[in-house]
């Protein structure tokens, strides 16, 4: 699917006049992601004077919300601001706990930590910057576009009953999961899935594949479709009495929900609360759940805390609608928690060590200890200079290495990591449509991928040029922090040197994420 800007079939006003200009920045940032953030940072390091404006009353997006293991295996392949972020982890529990503590043993070097620790570091990071200015609780509501650039940005101030403000900047970087402010720039951008044979790519469309393997099982048609692979929350659990608050039946529960995930109890197959969902221990004997996937050994969970298919109109739906699947993904993720705890047809050695845990008091302490973020794994994805796909992990036949690249702004380290798209098929078992996880060595990604089509003064970081399947290399938060720092980068050159974005000479831009200790190649 492309657009340029409907939310769920509603049209958007483009170019909405604003009550007032509210101020004026050199770079406004959109979302205060982890991505956002390193932006910010970045550009403020850059000598430019720079908005963060964000919807909620937290920053660090997913991470502040309970995504806290880094998802990165070769920490070489990106450096600078998200670097930094993990010393500045470390060093919060080196020195609230003491470097030889078990909590500091359990941020394993900065890679787990806490939410509440995670926000804390990023709000840092952010007030360690005089030329920032941080504006929270103000929703994106429009985007004017004059002459092919974009020049301001509308927003309602949740704070003040919805008054509309705008405000200007030479230019704009889009940090949102969902890449809002592009669609409403009307930049062109597709949603779902490419087929096989748009880009060549093995594993794009409709398919089944056993975890971690790459051989096209029966079914595997390629074909496109408006498909996003599957969402759910990253959220925290404690055995600790004294810091435990009970899982709830919640509003809208649905026992059927879980009928395939009971079959694979009575048959036997899951028999721990961890053959149903994954458990990572943090500091503080803390937890984050995540969804499982079904082993390719034994097939199971069949469904864990992912549910597909009823996110896919997420990107291009209204905040309303956000909500209410905002909502049913939390009934969903808590429902099976609480099912695992007190459902008669769940044997009672599962429920017994499910009840053991509930949900820190000391995280989302303003969101009754719920997370306050959803995973949103991918929204739209802009079209840019370049599209980043599968293909770009084809080995140079000349050295049976990546292909070195020119024009890289950053490395791509994690598999294509697509979690489910459609919900478990009993005619499929052991596997979940649309559910890949394919290695590759580490590839450069080249600065194309944030530059969009048609649209100048705009950068995008995290919404970035891919296809479905490409974008699986870079939708983790390293490589957003990467991403948005070298936008940060480019839009203080572009400031400096009075260009578009995507005029910024390569070089320069290149020596200076170099310069601060950023990687753009391996």
């Amino acid at each position: 699917m492309t657009g340029y800007g409907l939310l769920c079939g509603l049209a958007v006003v483009v170019a909405m006049p604003s009550a007032a200009v509210a101020a004026d920045a050199d770079v406004l940032v959109v979302s205060a992601t982890p991505g956002g953030v390193m932006a910010a940072v970045a550009a403020a390091r850059s000598g430019a004077a720079v908005l963060l404006v964000e919807e909620k009353n937290h920053v660090g997006g997913i991470l502040a919300g309970g995504l806290t293991n880094n998802d990165i295996r070769k920490h070489e392949t990106v450096g600078g601001l998200f670097q930094e972020f993990r010393r500045r982890v470390r060093d919060f529990y080196a020195r609230k706990y003491g470097a030889n503590s078990l909590a500091f043993k359990a941020c394993r070097d900065g890679n787990h930590y806490e939410p509440h620790v995670a926000e804390r570091v990023f709000r840092e990071m952010l007030a360690g910057e005089p030329r920032i200015r941080l504006i929270e609780r103000h929703r994106l509501a429009a985007a004017e576009v004059k002459d092919g650039r974009l020049w301001r940005a509308s927003f309602d101030d949740l704070a003040s009953g919805g008054r509309r403000v705008g405000f200007t900047a030479a230019v704009f970087i889009d940090a949102t999961y969902e890449g809002d402010l592009a669609a409403l720039a009307r930049v062109p951008y597709r949603v779902g899935r490419e087929s096989r044979d748009e880009y060549g790519e093995p594993h794009a469309g409709r398919v089944y594949v056993k975890f971690g393997q790459t051989q096209l099982l029966p079914g595997s048609t390629g074909a496109a479709d408006d498909g996003i692979q599957a969402f759910c929350f990253r959220f925290y659990l404690t055995k600790v009495a004294a810091n435990r608050v009970p899982v709830e039946q919640p509003d809208g529960y649905c026992r059927d929900d879980y009928r395939h995930l009971l079959a694979d109890i009575r048959a036997g197959k899951v028999v721990k609360l961890r053959d149903a969902i994954q458990l990572w221990p943090m500091p503080n004997d803390k937890f984050e759940a995540n969804s499982d996937h079904p082993h390719p050994d034994t097939g199971v969970p069949s469904e864990s805390l992912d549910l597909a298919e009823e996110n896919w109109c997420w990107p291009e739906a209204d905040w309303r609608e956000r909500e209410r699947l905002f909502r049913r993904y939390w009934s969903y993720n808590e429902g099976l928690m609480w099912f695992l705890q007190h459902d008669a047809d769940v044997p009672a050695a599962i429920r017994a060590e499910a009840s053991e845990f509930g949900f820190p008091k000391d995280e989302f302490t303003d969101h009754r200890n719920r997370p306050h973020h959803l995973y949103v794994r991918q929204g739209r994805r802009i079209r840019g200079a370049y599209t980043f796909t599968q293909r770009d992990a084809d080995p140079d036949p000349a050295t049976g290495r990546p292909r070195r690249r020119a024009d890289a702004i950053a490395v791509a380290e994690f598999p294509f990591d697509s979690h489910g798209v459609h919900k478990f098929d009993p005619a499929h078992p052991g596997v979940r449509e649309g559910y890949i996880f394919i290695d590759h060595p580490p590839l450069p990604v080249p600065y194309g991928v944030i530059v969009p089509q048609r649209v100048d003064g705009l950068l995008v970081p995290v919404a970035c040029s891919a296809s479905h399947v490409g974008y699986q290399a870079l939708r983790v938060e390293p490589c957003f922090m990467a991403l948005g720092e070298a936008a940060g980068i480019a839009a203080g050159l572009a400031v400096k040197q009075g260009v578009p974005p995507r005029r910024v000479p390569l070089p320069d831009l290149q020596r200076e994420i170099v310069r601060r200790g950023g990687v753009i190649s391996y």
